[in-house]
């Protein structure tokens, strides 16, 4: 089973913002893709070896594939949608929004 990554979103007039902490997964097991008006984040978070002499006492941590799609709406720039990870593992995603005009005025054929 793969764990739901908790993410937050912001918005401003220009673009979206969308944050996820990922913790334990390496940037080069990390692929960002658009796919059907989603967001969508794979990667691997993984377990750190311990020596053989070590036994488990609790284990609440998940190690292994993780997965996140993201919707999105339509009215984005979706070619300009760009990523960057931090160096603390904090995914940013910036989707620029397109304008939507009040009106627009068309001018009719002859």
């Amino acid at each position: 089973m793969v764990p739901d990554i908790p993410f937050d979103v912001y918005e401003s007039p220009q673009e979206l913002v969308i944050i996820l902490p990922l913790g334990g997964v390496k940037k080069n097991s990390l692929e960002v893709k658009i796919e059907d008006y989603r967001v969508v984040i794979r990667g691997v978070r993984e377990k750190i070896k311990m020596k053989a002499s070590f036994s488990s006492l609790k284990e609440e941590c998940y190690w292994g594939k993780i997965e996140k799609k993201i919707d999105l709406p339509p009215q984005v720039y979706f070619d300009k949608i760009h990523s960057k990870l931090s160096p603390e593992n904090i995914l940013e995603i910036i989707i620029p929004k397109s304008k939507i005009p009040d009106k627009i005025s068309l001018e009719i054929e002859k």
